[in-house]
């Protein structure tokens, strides 16, 4: 499976030499951050207010928009130089999925560009899920800053922020009925709206198992995997499976390869950030083994709890047994166990395998039929797959 996978990586690299994620987030960022705005002032004016709590609920409105990084702490309007806004992978993920299933569908250029403006609202719904759930991991994680930004919590309190998090959700929901007004058939919205609403139920699903796991030694790595299967890869996989229905509705297998690319790319996307959190990359300005220093159970301390010898299991229970940071010669301690445990090999190997899979089923999806010297999919919107497989070997590039 590994050395397929070897083979597919090199040849997707190939493809998208030209390519980099900044330049793949940057294709639609303009239009989501539009749709992102609409959506929130479409929602600040769908209730008629009293003038005595006008007020008031522009700064329930002041809030959301704090978290979506458009607000500074005191509800001042942000600057380009002051703005925290995400990269918006997950909506782009839909509109890049929705342009592969479109081409696969038959739609010309022109089509597909329209289908694509109509089905903003779709990817908007995917991104206010997302920050509803950071909201609600901040306040159940105690996690005081987002971005180097004080959290929702830390600054409104627990109430308000549980409150306003919710509210994210309501809007996330009104953004599938306003598909109705861009001509998409009532139908594919109930779908979509099903789709979503099991894939919330399953987020709420990982982060119980999220917090669950607090404390636990025992975890093995199934129980890992099935967690952040929930926690993190629901919602690509929901937002491949959103460009899927939109554009090919019908196209069951279509619909089954790109949300099995999702989730792929999601477990990957986790396993990554479990590399980066304890072998850490300072491009990233992430702080030195920072996992460790927090004590958080990521799949390579998991790893080296399975393998490691008496001695070294000790150590490690000794030092995660406490929830105080650890010290710079505890951390140095667990550093020296996962190397001696192949901790750091044993999570690449399976960040490979999850991308083998995203390999297969994003070619499956495209239709490809690969050959000895060429495996670029025919009669397919070239660039859509190249974003897509550019999105997942910038994943699978964490060493």
């Amino acid at each position: 499976m590994v050395t397929g996978e070897s083979t597919d990586m090199a040849s997707s690299s190939e493809r998208a030499t030209a390519m980099t994620i900044d330049m793949v987030l940057a294709r639609y960022r303009d239009l989501l951050r539009d749709g992102l705005r609409d959506a929130v002032q479409r929602a600040g004016a769908a209730i008629p207010r009293a003038d005595a709590v006008a007020g008031l609920l522009d700064d329930f409105y002041a809030q959301i928009e704090y978290h979506l990084g458009w607000r500074l702490p005191d509800l001042t309007p942000t600057t380009p130089a002051t703005a925290h806004t995400g990269k918006l992978l997950r909506p782009a993920l839909v509109l890049f999925s929705c342009d592969l299933a479109a081409g696969h569908a038959g739609l010309d250029a022109a089509a597909r560009a329209d289908l694509l403006r109509r089905i903003v609202p779709a990817a908007v719904c995917i991104e206010l899920v997302h920050n509803f759930s950071l909201i609600h991991d901040d306040i159940e994680d105690g996690d005081e800053e987002r971005h180097h930004y004080p959290t929702l919590w830390k600054l409104w309190g627990v109430s308000q922020a549980i409150n306003t998090g919710d509210g994210l959700f309501s809007l996330a929901r009104m953004g599938l009925w306003q598909l109705a007004d861009a001509g998409i058939d009532a139908r594919i919205i109930v779908q979509l709206a099903s789709l979503l609403d099991r894939t919330c139920l399953e987020l709420c699903e990982g982060q119980y198992l999220d917090m669950r796991y607090e404390g636990w030694r025992e975890i093995t790595v199934p129980m890992y995997l099935e967690m952040i299967g929930r926690k993190t890869a629901a919602l690509m996989a929901c937002a491949t499976g959103f460009g899927a229905l939109l554009a090919a509705p019908d196209d069951i297998a279509l619909h089954q390869h790109l949300a099995s690319f999702g989730r792929a790319l999601g477990i990957a996307f986790q396993l990554r950030d479990d590399l980066l959190g304890v072998w850490e990359a300072e491009w990233l300005g992430k702080t030195a083994a920072g996992d460790l220093r927090r004590k958080k159970m990521s799949l390579p301390v998991i790893h080296a709890l399975e393998t490691a010898a008496a001695a070294d299991r000790a150590t490690l229970e000794r030092i995660y047994a406490t929830d105080d940071a650890a010290s710079e010669t505890e951390i140095a301690e667990v550093l020296a166990i996962l190397d001696r445990t192949g901790a750091r090999a044993r999570v690449r190997t399976t960040l490979r395998e999850q991308g083998a899979i995203a390999h297969v089923a994003l070619r499956e999806a495209a239709g490809a039929h690969a050959s000895p010297t060429k495996d670029t999919p025919k009669d397919t919107p070239d660039d859509a797959y190249l974003a897509l497989a550019t999105l997942l070997d910038f994943v699978l590039a964490a060493e």
